[in-house]
């Protein structure tokens, strides 16, 4: 695309945008949101030339045997990953930016379809922002604990803590750099978020979470880990009872193989052995009675290779 044809085609995100993509009412939106969080907003759409060159650089993940896959052995990556974000956080404090995880680095993106540049680094994460308070102001009216499983930087607990201060907020995750971040927000900012060592594999440390009727959990890319082993860590939420899970994860079932499209996501997900029928089991303990769901939604926004905000919100009977 030549420059004429750039600033022609600028598209901005809007109200209306951050509507279809929660899957909520604008009279919610419209209260979380507002003119500064959209400003800079900007993308263009890809054309087929640069399309077609996404496309091919799929094919190639596709075939490289290095690539790194989702599953219980992968626990020493995320060491090392968190243990990178608490270094850099003892440095330069506590900050959003700080707490960034390093796989917020695309500028080409998944939007309604087809893929887009944004014209900043900072797009994806602003968006994954917004869906989180939207999401958060829509369905903790009455909750008064938050769990997030596979905390990670304890960047959205953190977001949290900001909206509800005197909400108590628990982060759980398998290693100890994301514990000990934790420590570090609540030094910093005053927050009293409790931190606990939780694998959502084995379930070891689940004897120190306690939900109660007034607890929500919510994960966010973090049970995409779990590929197809989610079974154990999804019957012990329905047998304890919260009141609400949340979850904003790469949901499978969403996508349309018969669209290419959908289908490259498809099968970049497989190979990174991501979440695998969690949805249709969920469908499947709403049919017997175990469950309600109350939002299945996805929100066609994602990085380069697919997408992670997909909205899944339920909970049990």
């Amino acid at each position: 695309m030549n420059p004429d044809s750039d600033q022609a085609s600028l598209h901005s995100i809007s109200l209306t945008d951050l509507t279809k993509m929660s899957g909520l009412p604008m009279t919610i939106v419209s209260a979380v949101v507002q003119c500064d969080d959209l400003a800079g907003l900007h993308y263009l759409p890809l054309d087929e030339v640069e399309t077609n060159e996404i496309g091919r650089r799929i094919k190639k993940i596709l075939m490289d045997n290095t690539v790194e896959k989702a599953g219980a052995d992968a626990q020493h990556r995320w060491q090392l990953g968190w243990q990178e974000i608490l270094e850099r956080v003892r440095l330069g404090g506590i900050s959003e930016n700080t707490l960034l995880p390093q796989y917020f680095k695309h500028d080409i993106l998944r939007l309604y379809g087809g893929y887009i540049r944004a014209t900043t680094l900072d797009f994806e994460k602003r968006i994954f922002r917004l869906l989180k308070a939207i999401l958060f102001f829509n369905y903790f009216t009455n909750i008064s604990h938050v769990i997030e499983f596979g905390c990670g930087t304890g960047a959205n607990l953190l977001q949290l803590h900001k909206m509800f201060p005197e909400m108590k907020l628990t982060g759980c995750d398998w290693v100890q750099p994301s514990l000990e971040l934790i420590g570090q927000i609540n030094q910093e900012t005053g927050s009293n978020i409790q931190p606990i060592n939780f694998n959502m594999f084995t379930l070891d440390g689940n004897e120190n979470i306690n939900i109660t009727n007034s607890t929500a959990v919510v994960t966010f890319a973090a049970m995409e880990q779990l590929g197809d082993k989610f079974g154990p860590f999804l019957d012990m939420l329905i047998s304890n009872r919260p009141a609400v899970c949340i979850h904003l994860e790469p949901i499978i079932e969403f996508y349309d193989t018969t669209l290419e499209f959908d289908l490259d996501a498809v099968n970049y997900h497989n190979k990174r052995n991501y979440l695998s029928g969690f949805l249709n089991k969920l469908h499947n303990y709403e049919k017997i009675g175990d469950i309600e769901i109350i939002q299945s939604h996805r929100s066609s926004f994602g990085s380069t290779f697919q997408e992670a905000y997909s909205i899944i919100v339920w909970r049990p009977l």
